[in-house]
């Protein structure tokens, strides 16, 4: 694992980080964002719970390496800042070679570590609006 030398002061560039990671593949950048802890919490869209720091890269890991361009643009955003503990509910726009495939309302909730801030939980799941989505799980 390459060591990138980046501090986060806020959750917010936990977040900026988190999605460029994800965009972009990079799954040194995606690490840096977690918190290194047996005690953290992910959940794909139509997946279970998965724990710890290893396990979730892991599934990042695998869902990286689906050969479909992926972004996602966020929208609806709603940010409950405490003074160790920021939680941000929004809206994922996924889109699958610049066509958006689905919608996907995620839960990240970031802690302030001695290391800065990090990532501690992703819960994702399929936002239905009555129109069947068509979202891989295997891409989230």
């Amino acid at each position: 694992m390459s060591e990138l030398n980046v501090r986060f002061i806020d959750s917010m560039q936990v977040e900026e980080s988190f999605y460029q990671a994800f965009c972009n593949r990079d799954i040194d950048l995606m690490r840096h964002v977690w918190e290194q802890s047996d005690e953290i919490i992910c959940i794909h869209p139509g997946t279970s719970r998965i724990y710890s720091f290893d396990l979730i890269i892991a599934s990042w890991q695998e869902i990286f390496s689906a050969p479909e361009a992926l972004s996602i643009e966020l929208s609806e955003q709603v940010y409950r800042h405490a003074e160790n503990t920021s939680i941000h509910y929004v809206k994922e726009n996924l889109f699958v070679d610049q066509k958006l495939v689905g919608l996907v309302y995620a839960t990240n909730i970031y802690s302030h570590t001695a290391k800065g801030w990090k990532m501690v939980t992703h819960h994702a799941t399929p936002a239905f609006s009555g129109a069947k989505q068509n979202i891989n799980p295997s891409l989230h």
